[in-house]
């Protein structure tokens, strides 16, 4: 890793990936290992994502801190699961309609997210919902990255990013709606 970390010409941009790995690389490699049960899958899985973090790195404000720490084991977990699920020949998108939102709905939705004042009650609603959906939604609306740049960091295409996102919007509306939130009241 140390070798590829050499290759980058920028000594700012190869300080900080190289912290971030050494800060990180036992949660990236047990993240990794867990999911697919093969050490060498896992330690590419961390180069990967290290690779990927480079095309990122502002994003990153601290790198010593919980939220660089969930970001690179979101990015991390995500790939090692498109990593089992290529080897494993399963198929990621189902073959039914995905129930889209109305443009009003995904509004209601992101005011009701930006109007939760406390971090903690976003994570617990975020604990609540399938890792793949908190993952996305953190991606988009904490880190603030775009479709393509969630799909470049997941790897997967923009079109299944989006996907994931309207699904995890819903998912999230409806576990809303059932603790008793009105959208239509919230607006």
């Amino acid at each position: 890793m140390i070798t590829l970390l050499m290759l980058i010409e920028c000594e700012e941009t190869r300080n900080k990936l190289e912290e971030i790995f050494v800060t990180f690389y036992k949660d990236m490699f047990i993240t990794a290992y867990s999911i697919l049960k093969d050490h060498h899958e896992a330690e590419d899985i961390v180069q990967e994502a290290i690779l990927r973090l480079s095309k990122h790195l502002d994003k990153i404000s601290e790198v010593k801190c919980r939220e660089t720490r969930a970001y690179v084991v979101i990015i991390v977990r995500n790939l090692a699961i498109n990593t089992y699920n290529k080897r494993s020949s399963l198929i990621l998108l189902e073959s039914y309609d995905v129930k889209t939102l109305n443009e009003n709905e995904v509004f209601l939705i992101e005011n009701h997210m930006i109007r939760i004042e406390l971090s903690k009650e976003i994570a617990e609603h975020l604990e609540n919902l399938h890792p793949t959906y908190a993952d996305i939604l953190t991606l988009k609306y904490y880190y603030e990255l775009s479709i393509s740049e969630i799909g470049d960091l997941l790897g997967i295409t923009e079109n299944n990013a989006s996907v994931r996102l309207s699904r995890a919007r819903l998912a999230f509306k409806e576990m809303i709606e059932k603790k008793g939130v009105d959208y239509e009241k919230s607006v």
